[in-house]
């Protein structure tokens, strides 16, 4: 009886660190890798007029614009288009004309500042940021300023890697940031945590 316990608890145990070496395959995983991933495929809009982009005090500084019926916050200050909370916007086609609309009433000037940004490198970099969101893990200091996306001359045509080496002074490890997602939905995963409580069981009536 006891070798029979044994065995199940070796099983187990070796089912454990196999869920922690080659990734899972529970709805926990599926849910949290759905949600890291930086492109809503489904486009809502149909041209820049449809955001309703408005200028809410009349200074031309505050505006507002709505996206599947939510309001987002755009504030320009010179050559600077400032979203709030852009990372909840990630289909790129529908980027594309919010930008569109955003430039169409205050253009930025490009790196150079002679030339203008397009609406293709303005996508790119927002993309960026929302890469940058998905990535990095909950208590990276980073993480709040990804969030939203200042559209300027500085960061055109950056990385994701160059523009949080200018926000941070450190080089991004892309590898660490998975390997720190991934061991975290391990330790949450319920998966697991059946297994655990399944152990905790077996062991108590073993003893």
């Amino acid at each position: 009886m006891k070798k029979k316990i044994l065995s199940i608890l070796v099983i187990m145990i070796i089912m454990i660190i196999g869920l922690a070496g080659c990734g899972l395959n529970s709805e926990d995983d599926v849910v949290v890798t759905q949600g890291t991933g930086n492109e809503d495929t489904v486009s809502v809009l149909k041209s820049s007029k449809d955001i309703n982009l408005r200028d809410i005090d009349g200074k031309k500084t505050n505006y507002v614009f709505t996206y599947k019926d939510e309001d987002f916050s755009a504030i320009y200050t010179k050559d600077n288009w400032k979203i709030k909370n852009s990372y909840k916007i990630t289909n790129g086609q529908d980027i594309a004309y919010i930008c569109k609309a955003l430039i169409d009433v205050h253009p930025i000037h490009g790196k150079d500042m002679k030339s203008y940004r397009t609406v293709d490198d303005l996508v790119y970099e927002w993309q960026q940021h929302n890469l940058a969101y998905s990535l990095l893990p909950d208590d990276n200091s980073w993480k709040s300023h990804a969030k939203d996306v200042d559209l300027d001359p500085a960061d055109q045509g950056k990385s994701l890697a160059e523009i949080y080496e200018a926000r941070t002074g450190s080089k991004l490890d892309v590898r660490k940031l998975k390997n720190n997602s991934k061991v975290q939905r391990v330790k949450n995963s319920s998966k697991v945590q059946k297994i655990k409580n399944k152990l905790k069981e077996i062991v108590k009536q073993a003893l």
